[in-house]
């Protein structure tokens, strides 16, 4: 089973989403304390250095990219439920991706 879908679209928003951090790195302090945890009214609740804000969004999408494409090979299991996991893995991507967008929008916001 062949998730071409998928795959275009985690690679659209991790190209996105690495644009997103070099425009937002551009405009903060390399030394400024990020919001990086939203409490449920959207305001930020948790802060972390601006490296680690930019990047943790884009390599957890890259990680979760990898192995929800290697997945299908090692367990045979998952093309019984091809539109499951297709719809699975669409949605952890799109969450990290809004996730990276409330992250860059309130650093843009900010800074």
């Amino acid at each position: 089973m062949r998730f071409t879908l998928p795959l275009a679209l985690s690679i659209a928003l991790l190209v996105t989403m690495a644009v997103a951090s070099l425009v937002a790195w551009s405009v903060v302090a390399p030394a400024a304390e990020l919001a990086v945890h939203f409490g449920l009214d959207g305001t930020p609740n948790r802060y972390a250095p601006a490296p680690f804000a930019l990047s943790v969004m884009p390599a957890a999408t890259l990680v979760a990219t990898l192995i929800f494409t290697v997945s299908p090979r090692l367990d045979r299991k998952i093309e019984a439920f091809p539109v499951r996991y297709a719809s699975l893995w669409l949605f952890v991507i799109v969450m990290l991706a809004a996730g990276h967008g409330m992250i860059v929008g309130h650093a843009l916001s900010s800074g």
